[in-house]
């Protein structure tokens, strides 16, 4: 492997593949283990993206900087391929709609997976009520990855329309569902809709399986009091991580028994990644925006809510500072990973400490390494260990009573420690914290009437079925539409100009660190573009412009980890 890295850096960026450079870290390996692979790693991946843009200028695609018209055209065809293959093995397991109270039904468990096999149809669409089959969905960077990888070892000028379709298709997951039951009960009665939930995924990131149980939640008061009983997301088990993707790079690049398999998935996976890499908005919004301006309780994702409520009752920490901390630390992101700590998970917690205090609190070392609740219920019992107890969080000093806290776990050490971690690390923490007691309001007050609901329907004009990306809340024209979160207002105005009888009409789009919010077919607007807004705030009026038959609001809630539409109603309650 090493004579095919030289050849592949010579052939397509000289000026960094340098054999020399590597072998002489290799000499030292003996003494500096941990440096050398850091190093490695890093020339690996630079050696790859750096040729990227040097390698395939007999096409001259995906070559430089600027974009240009063949770019998009050999970008296309990898969306195309992903769009193909991400749904050729979406299987439903059940006919028959799990009934309420059924814990488990149709869910497998790692000594009777369902992969490799088939369910009893095909969905051939990802359908997850969460969205965490788009959370793993094959992208067109790592179908690049792949296969510009393959064109270096093998020496190719050029990667073949062959090569990517073998790639897409050798490398594309599998989806398995049940279809489940959401119950919504109020004064005017009960009403079902049903729902898919992703019970395993097959990858090339890992083997998964999820698990459910049913839950009854109560919300509003008095004559607005109404239940809503689903079934929640209980666990994330981890079969197995990275070993498909490392035995297809092994064979499709006729690699050798010695060679470092690992090394090699993470070049590949890391040169995927810098080309899906989509986190410009939140980069952005942190460093225009402090949290007072856009984060709210909306923000969390709905998923892990009630994981930090549960640390909550179990260790006496209030939910919100868990949330804030875990935002910090990862960007509520599970599989978060610190590449010179190895910390890991939402709260990242350390390799050695998750050996500890995971079989300690029982869960599973490797089956619970990216199951969320895991990860928040290990770091709120450290977090109480290292302190984080016996305080009035109603207080006016329960911030000052959580700096030297904060201090340690965050990995602040010398004599200026708590100045350091005050500024860096606390201050933000406490500020988010703050905002997350903020609760998420209903879009349209005094109106909980819900004409259609989220997932597959007839279509109201066409009669066709479709997927509703959304809620749509019937209220007369004019009725006020508030804010459900904090946020800044992207979008306010006609979809088409031209044509105020197309698709959203008049509409404001809100984004916080988590989601996009939509409120269409308004009669007006209250806000403009650029403006920060605050739960509960007026942001227009219900209408009837654009594609629609009454008067309603139409809203939904876009992940912006997974790029996919959720069920509103997991984020905001009447």
């Amino acid at each position: 492997m090493k004579n095919q890295i030289k050849s592949a850096a010579k052939n397509a960026a000289k000026t960094i593949g340098k054999a020399a450079g590597r072998k002489l870290l290799l000499l030292l390996a003996p003494y500096l283990p941990v440096i050398i692979m850091l190093l490695i790693a890093a020339a690996l991946v630079t050696t790859l993206i750096a040729a990227t843009y040097a390698a395939m200028t007999p096409q001259r695609a995906l070559t430089g900087v600027e974009p240009s018209p063949e770019d998009a055209a050999i970008q296309q065809k990898y969306e195309n391929l992903c769009s193909k293959y991400n749904v050729e093995d979406t299987w439903l397991v059940n006919r028959e709609t799990v009934e309420i109270g059924q814990n488990g039904k149709y869910e497998s468990s790692p000594q009777d997976p369902y992969y490799p096999g088939q369910g009893v149809g095909n969905l051939h669409q990802m359908v997850d009520r969460y969205g965490n089959d788009q959370k793993l969905k094959l992208k067109w960077g790592m179908v690049h990855a792949t296969s510009l990888y393959w064109a270096y070892v093998k020496n190719k000028p050029g990667i073949p329309d062959t090569i990517r379709e073998k790639v897409a298709k050798d490398i594309h997951p599998y989806f398995y569902y049940k279809k489940s039951l959401v119950e919504v009960c109020g004064k005017d009665g009960c009403e079902m809709y049903e729902v898919y939930l992703l019970i395993e995924a097959y990858t090339i990131f890992g083997h998964y399986q999820y698990h459910y149980e049913w839950v009854t939640e109560t919300h509003g008061e008095g004559e607005n009091t109404y239940t809503i009983t689903y079934e929640r997301l209980k666990d994330i088990k981890t079969l197995s991580e990275w070993k498909r993707l490392e035995q297809y790079l092994k064979e499709f690049y006729d690699l050798k028994p010695d060679d470092d398999m690992a090394l090699n998935r993470i070049m590949v996976v890391e040169a995927g990644n810098g080309f899906n890499e989509r986190k410009e908005w939140l980069d952005w919004l942190l460093a225009q925006y402090s949290p007072s301006e856009y984060a709210s309780e909306a923000m969390i994702p709905p998923d892990l809510l009630p994981y930090f409520k549960e640390a909550e009752q179990r260790y006496g920490i209030p939910w919100w500072f868990l949330a804030a901390v875990a935002f910090k630390e990862s960007s509520f992101n599970p599989q978060a990973e610190n590449p010179k700590t190895h910390c890991y998970g939402l709260m990242q917690v350390s390799p050695e400490n998750w050996q500890y205090y995971a079989p300690l609190l029982g869960f599973d070392v490797n089956l619970d390494k990216n199951n969320p609740r895991a990860q928040i219920m290990v770091g709120a019992c450290m977090l109480k260990g290292l302190g984080l107890k016996d305080i009035d969080w109603d207080g006016p000093d329960w911030k000052e009573r959580t700096l030297g806290v904060l201090a340690f776990y965050g990995g602040f050490r010398g004599d200026d420690a708590l100045k350091r971690c005050r500024k860096e690390y606390a201050e933000p923490i406490w500020e988010l914290a703050e905002r997350f007691k903020s609760p998420a309001a209903w879009p349209v007050p005094g109106h909980t009437a819900i004409s259609s609901y989220f997932g597959w329907r007839k279509d109201p004009i066409t009669g066709e079925l479709r997927h509703h990306d959304g809620i749509d809340i019937t209220a007369p024209e004019g009725t006020p539409v508030v804010s459900i979160s904090g946020g800044v207002v992207e979008h306010a105005g006609w979809q088409d100009p031209n044509d105020h009888s197309r698709g959203y009409g008049m509409y404001i789009k809100i984004m916080d660190g988590s989601h996009t919010y939509v409120y269409a077919h308004l009669s007006s607007i209250d806000v403009s573009v650029g403006w920060s807004v605050q739960p509960g705030q007026q942001v227009g009026g219900v209408g009837i412009t654009g594609r629609s038959t009454g008067a309603h609001l139409h809203f939904g809630v876009l992940d912006l980890e997974r790029n996919t539409w959720i069920d509103p109603l997991m984020v905001a309650r009447p």
